[in-house]
């Protein structure tokens, strides 16, 4: 099920949706030392605390809200990102499950100066036994109005002893028009960047802890701080 994470990796969030399968509604508190989002942090390094409430029911379909804190320098004077999301998550076999939804994701009290920075994704993912999860992301129309975006992550879980487990993921996210050189740097790869990392999770006394470590081949100098290798951490707790 979709949930905009501080790292798409983190196992913690993943493991929390399958735990709640069968409520009909369920909430999630996060502290996180830096807000991460594929590789790139949106809170200058800093920490900022983050919440969703979901709705679910035994037929697959689900929705929700997220909200995280954001640097406002970053984000045009937006302090705040808000996040709705609805879709449907089923199983194609005992080895196949898969997930279609869309996601609007939302900067209340941004300064667009004249770029809309509010913006709308479908996506769809397949998992297999449950721990290798391959998922794209479209836009037709990327924050701050950049063109036609799409996002692929691929991730996989492995169990570790003493209920630890390790996640790593890859990502590579591409955008289709003229305006991406200016988005990701005159030097950078023009129209796209990736990234990777891993996190190492695991569940203490009803709370979900996380340290993972990133990376990104994003233009470091025309980006800044924000793209560069970091390690960060998450606490999080669930409520039915």
């Amino acid at each position: 099920m979709y949930k905009k994470s501080l790292f798409t990796i983190l196992i913690a969030t993943s493991a929390t949706f399958a735990l709640q399968a069968q409520a009909d509604i369920s909430a999630t508190g996060t502290l996180v030392s830096d807000y991460v989002y594929n590789g790139v942090s949106n809170t200058d390094g800093d920490p900022t605390l983050q919440g969703s409430v979901d709705w679910f029911n035994d037929a697959g379909f689900y929705a929700g809200i997220w909200g995280s804190g954001l640097d406002a320098a970053t984000y045009s004077s937006a302090e705040v990102e808000i996040d709705y999301y609805a879709g449907y998550a089923g199983s194609i076999n005992d080895d196949f499950g898969f997930d279609l939804g869309y996601a609007f994701y939302t900067y209340p009290g941004a300064d667009d100066a004249g770029a809309e920075s509010d913006y709308g994704e479908v996506y769809g993912s397949v998992t297999y036994k449950e721990n290798t999860t391959a998922k794209i992301l479209f836009s037709d129309d990327y924050f701050g109005e950049v063109g036609n975006s799409v996002v692929v992550i691929v991730n996989h879980t492995i169990n570790l002893p003493e209920d630890f487990s390790l996640t790593l993921e890859a990502s590579h996210t591409k955008l289709f028009d003229d305006k991406a050189a200016a988005y990701f740097g005159p030097d950078a790869n023009d129209d796209s960047y990736s990234h990777w990392g891993a996190s190492v999770a695991k569940s203490v006394a009803g709370f979900d802890l996380a340290l993972a470590v990133t990376d990104t081949n994003i233009d470091k100098d025309y980006w800044g701080d924000s793209a560069d290798a970091r390690v960060f951490l998450s606490v999080s707790r669930s409520f039915e």
